[in-house]
């Protein structure tokens, strides 16, 4: 029997074929067509101007195969969007920027085929401001119809398609209206909305929230949000707990319940409104607190959260945003990306000490400048077994690494730290104290962290105990410890993540805490010691990590009398490169930096002992360009047959 003629193995195949393969594989016989035809519309694409977009009959024809459809731009038709998908779970509708409310674009095809595609039979196929261009005087309710239209059309969508799950909306600036969000709020398998670069009118803003009230999943990108702290859901002074979570009697809590501002007198009067200024002096105010006439059932909803099934958030540019999290109690990652607002330090100070500790969150990345160590301490606080933690290019500080030791050490699995506070002795102590780590990322470990000479001269404990951890200790670092007349040599504890994939250091050994001016030969031959033992310590750790895939390790560079740089040619100029025989599954080194005089030997050798790797970054030889040039040949060479 062929193999391809079991239909498992066919499927098997067919998720790594593209659109043209599967078309040529259709072609060869029914059974073959009868199993990649599924695969071919699975995932449809129709993309304005393109001249490969499926016909509007094939997509009829095949809607019951479509599961993920995506609507790029204008069309030639909008016809496209009343086709009914029974099967289709992901919708992505993308690129009208140009129906922005600082102008449409000059052309009037789009404009004018959209008016012609929705006016009909209502009355205006022929109505001359609607249908005459969109300069003059007209422009401005052209804008505010066709935004107005379009959001019916996409809600109109939404509502024939009942399956879908994941929703995206991306460059949409003004595909806002009530229509629109409450056919998200009412779509029953809704799990997951994403919007980038898109507007809510202020007088949306409560439709709006009840759609995002519905998701799992929430990706607020880039939104152009109305300002103040009306618009945004009240603060919670502690997420719900486990028991009122878990209870199968607890009712949803429902914004049907709560008092939706005014309704605007018309669509299109508020995108015309819209369109030229955001007046809050003429929008009533907005409260997401219920009807305060009736008391009891007001403090009844105190205790329920506005978004109880929210468990994944990502936004940028929302200044209130963590009024979001206080009303999400299930909520297990949150990422912040900067935006066009900065980030909301001031809500964290009055948020976050507000909150107890949150059941389920465990995930965190946040990158920005804005965030301090005490903020930091407050969200590590109140995580439960942080798993992945990125507070890269933040003021991560000796509070935030005291809470990380106490709480979340044995939980970690990624741990990005590139900060400048980040001090080495903290490096090590996480590598000694995070067994299963998978992902590390910080900045300089200095080897004297793994080799330390002489004894601590000034610590706050005894001397039978050393807190190796505390800023406060300090090593006699003299000429004399080094050549061996001192107290002797310290080695580091043995790092514990012997899981670790993916590890990125800026290595930096040998010499560091000689004293500068002493320039005696003494001097030297204690540096070149101290650089030996140092990357010697420093290799042996790394040969232990043998699940290591990526291996980073980028030094600072230093002026003299400081030897920086890992040495890796053991082959002739006494490196430790065979050191590392045991990182079979390497498939990405990066020694950039460092100061190295390896040749072609040293890369054949990388290429037998490490079967998969795939990409090399650095400088092979410092000193030679002709070797370079031969050594980037043959690696060229090897990327060819490889």
């Amino acid at each position: 029997m062929f193999a391809f003629d079991i239909p498992e193995i066919r499927d098997y195949v067919a998720q790594f074929l593209n659109t043209r393969q599967l078309g040529s594989a259709m072609l060869v016989c029914r059974d073959w067509h009868a199993t990649f035809l599924p695969f071919l519309y699975r995932s449809t694409s129709v993309i304005a101007r393109s001249k490969k977009n499926p016909t509007l009959e094939t997509v009829k024809k095949y809607a019951h195969l479509i599961q993920a459809l995506r609507i790029s731009g204008f069309t030639d038709s909008l016809e496209y969007y009343t086709v009914p998908c029974s099967n289709l779970h992901t919708l992505t509708l993308d690129g009208n920027c140009g129906m922005g409310f600082s102008g449409i674009s000059s052309s009037s095809t789009s404009t004018n085929t959209l008016i012609r595609s929705t006016a009909h039979g209502t009355g205006l196929r022929n109505t001359p401001s609607l249908n005459g261009g969109i300069g003059g005087g007209n422009d401005l309710l052209n804008k505010a119809f066709v935004a107005s239209e379009f959001s019916s059309t996409v809600a109109d969508l939404i509502l024939r398609n009942r399956g879908l799950v994941h929703v995206i909306l991306l460059d949409q600036p003004c595909i806002s209206s009530p229509k629109l969000w409450n056919a998200l709020a009412a779509s029953p398998r809704l799990s997951s909305l994403q919007l980038n670069n898109c507007t809510i009118h202020p007088a949306h803003i409560y439709a709006f929230w009840e759609a995002c009230s519905k998701t799992e999943t929430l990706r607020l990108l880039r939104l152009d949000l109305p300002v103040g702290e009306r618009y945004y859901p009240p603060i919670k002074s502690r997420p719900l707990s486990d028991h009122d979570l878990l209870l199968p009697t607890a009712q949803e809590p429902s914004f049907s319940k709560l008092a939706p501002p005014p309704s605007p007198p018309s669509a299109i009067a508020t995108l015309m409104e819209s369109s030229l200024s955001l007046n809050e002096s003429h929008i009533p105010p907005f409260s997401l607190a219920k009807n305060e006439n009736n008391n009891n059932d007001r403090d009844k909803g105190n205790n329920k959260a506005l978004f109880p099934r929210l468990q994944v958030l990502q936004m940028s540019g929302i200044s209130d945003g963590l009024r979001i999290i206080s009303q999400a109690p299930l909520l297990r990652s949150w990422r912040w990306f900067l935006g066009n607002e900065p980030f909301p330090s001031h809500d964290i100070e009055f948020t976050l000490p507000r909150l107890k500790p949150f059941a389920f969150f465990r995930d965190l990345d946040t990158q920005t400048q804005d965030l301090d160590d005490t903020h930091i301490e407050n969200l590590l606080d109140r995580m439960t077994d942080a798993r992945n933690v990125n507070l890269s290019w933040t003021g991560f500080g000796p509070k935030s690494f005291q809470v990380l030791m106490t709480r979340h050490t044995m939980t970690l699995r990624s741990l990005r730290l590139s900060c400048a506070q980040v001090q080495s002795k903290q490096i090590q102590v996480l590598l000694t104290s995070c067994p299963g780590l998978e992902l590390f990322d910080a900045n300089v470990l200095f080897g004297t962290e793994l080799v330390r000479y002489g004894a601590p001269t000034k610590v706050g404990s005894d001397n039978n105990e050393v807190d190796f951890t505390s800023p406060y200790y300090e090593y006699d670092m003299s000429v004399s410890a080094c050549m061996g007349t001192g107290t002797g040599t310290l080695l580091g504890d043995d790092w514990v993540c012997l899981g670790l994939k993916t590890l990125m250091l800026n290595f930096a050994l040998g010499g560091r805490n000689i004293h500068l001016k002493d320039t005696s030969p003494e001097s030297q031959a204690a540096m070149e010691k101290q650089h030996d033992l140092e990357q010697e310590h420093t290799f042996r750790q790394l040969a232990r990590l043998t699940q290591l895939e990526t291996l980073q390790m980028v030094n600072s560079t230093g002026e003299k009398p400081f030897v920086q740089g890992v040495n890796l040619n053991l082959r002739k100029k006494g490196g430790r490169l065979e050191d590392l025989a045991s990182l079979t599954r390497l498939k990405m080194i990066n020694f950039a930096g460092t100061r190295q005089l390896l040749d072609e030997e040293e890369l054949d050798w990388m290429w037998e002992h490490w079967p998969r790797l795939s990409f090399i970054m650095g400088v092979f030889n410092q000193q030679s360009t002709t070797v370079n040039a031969r050594v980037f040949a043959a690696y060229q060479d090897r990327q060819r047959k490889g």
